[in-house]
């Protein structure tokens, strides 16, 4: 397919993009998936449902994959998409999670899953607002909780209320076939992130311009994580106010209001 303008900076010469969402149905695509930051579910995948076999198949389609890399798009109110890439150089493999918007010169980054990680790229509110808010006849995966449980590695916040959260989780991984009676244990390893721990989420105050002036607030959360791309709002200075307001509202779950 054509990708979106704003991917053209991140596509690379000789490597293409392709939407896999018909991936999401292999038997061991979950406990493949998980693999960067939850190893031992591809090392004992049976809670998925799935086994050694099924682990070996789906890690070739998703990782060995080196020229046409499968993408996982998310779609979001407001033309905004969420794009899940495998980007598959020979030898060396990793996961982005990326926004896309077709009036944006250029991606904005959520976080990658390699040696080099860098995130969380969601909030917990932002994580279930998103995951629950697919525009209707948009393409890309629709269903609430495979849009939760893809999203889930690129999450990370301190303020989860854990009861709730894996009683969440635990719905969506019982919808993909995980027993119900292992769900919540899966849930709960879901909720340690070996990447990041506990990182938390603000909203930034006005600041003055030279002149005394105090500028718009960013609508858009920062994150105190080291390692995290929105230690500074999204698309920090190259989406217009509006834009900002528009991607606001589309990790909210809002339709655009601006």
């Amino acid at each position: 397919m054509d990708l979106p303008s704003p991917l053209a900076g991140y596509a690379r010469p000789g490597h293409a993009i392709a939407p896999a969402e018909h991936l999401l149905g292999l038997p061991g695509f979950w406990p493949v998936f998980y693999a960067p930051v939850w190893d031992e579910f591809a090392a004992e995948p049976e809670a998925f449902g799935a086994d050694a076999a099924d682990v070996d198949e789906a890690a070739e389609v998703l990782y060995g994959a080196d020229e046409v890399w499968p993408a996982y798009r998310v779609p979001l109110a407001g033309g905004h998409v969420l794009w899940i890439v495998h980007r598959n150089f020979p030898g060396e493999s990793g996961t982005d999670y990326l926004i896309t918007h077709p009036d944006w010169d250029r991606h904005a980054d959520l976080a990658a899953l390699d040696g080099h990680f860098s995130g969380p790229g969601l909030s917990w509110p932002e994580l279930l607002a998103v995951a629950g808010s697919a525009p209707g006849g948009a393409e890309g995966v629709r269903d609430a909780d495979r849009r939760l449980l893809l999203l889930l590695p690129a999450f990370g916040d301190a303020d989860v209320p854990v009861p709730a959260a894996v009683e969440r989780i635990s719905a969506a991984l019982r919808a993909v076939g995980v027993a119900p009676e292992a769900a919540p244990e899966v849930a709960g390893r879901l909720l340690e992130h070996d990447f990041w721990d506990g990182p938390t989420w603000t909203f930034q105050g006005p600041s003055p311009l030279s002149g005394g002036t105090p500028a718009e607030p960013s609508p858009l959360a920062v994150c105190d994580g080291g390692h995290s791309p929105r230690s500074v709002p999204l698309g920090s200075g190259r989406l217009t106010p509006s834009q900002a307001h528009a991607l606001a509202d589309a990790l909210g779950g809002q339709p655009a209001a601006r």
